[in-house]
């Protein structure tokens, strides 16, 4: 768990740190991990935002559409936002990016009185007649308040593919809510982990 809350957990540093010499031991920690991730905001669902504060929403598409042994791979999309004065976020898949899915779950996620930027989506239109929230819309190609931030999803779309060079949403899924979770704990992670470890198996 040291390891992971660093970020120092790779296969091959870990093997020799560890002195383990089976991968999937590894591989089980990490996902265990990330699966501790993943309950926390399933116990404990928030939204982000608020007066004065701004959350730029966007949607990522994961998966590249190409062929692959004579068939195509499903991509999948992504719906996120990120408060820029607080960097929580939230990340959802979903199947479809139009206002009937999408306008639900910024409901769900962005407190009223929040400050909404976003690209001149179509889905979003109705944003501007929404008087729960202020909304703007923006140059995404100019400007992005946080590179890191898409830069680690690239980073888990990557982690996310099957050895068969195939796509997992399943694992896709777990790798957003660590980045959620490293977001808001990031000060701290080690010692987040640990108390949330404690709740979830209490020790008798």
């Amino acid at each position: 768990m040291y390891y992971w809350a660093r970020e120092e957990d790779s296969l091959k540093q870990l093997s020799h740190e560890l002195k383990i010499n089976s991968p999937h031991s590894t591989i089980d920690w990490r996902n265990f991990c990330r699966d501790i991730c993943a309950i926390n905001y399933v116990n404990n669902p928030q939204q982000i935002g608020g007066p004065g504060h701004i959350v730029e929403i966007d949607e990522s598409c994961f998966g590249k559409r190409k062929y692959q042994s004579g068939r195509l791979l499903k991509s999948q999309w992504v719906f996120d936002g990120i408060d820029i004065n607080t960097k929580k976020c939230f990340m959802v898949p979903v199947e479809q990016c139009d206002a009937v899915t999408l306008l639900p779950i910024l409901t769900t996620s962005v407190l009223p009185g929040t400050t909404i930027h976003s690209d001149e989506c179509r889905a979003y239109h109705a944003l501007q007649h929404n008087p729960a929230y202020q909304y703007a819309t923006v140059n995404y190609s100019v400007s992005f308040v946080d590179p890191k931030y898409r830069e680690y999803l690239d980073v888990g779309e990557k982690k996310a593919k099957k050895k068969q060079g195939g796509f997992s949403r399943t694992l896709l899924n777990s790798y957003l809510k660590e980045f959620m979770w490293r977001k808001e704990f990031g000060d701290s992670p080690l010692k987040n982990l640990i108390l949330q470890v404690n709740t979830l198996f209490p020790v008798n």
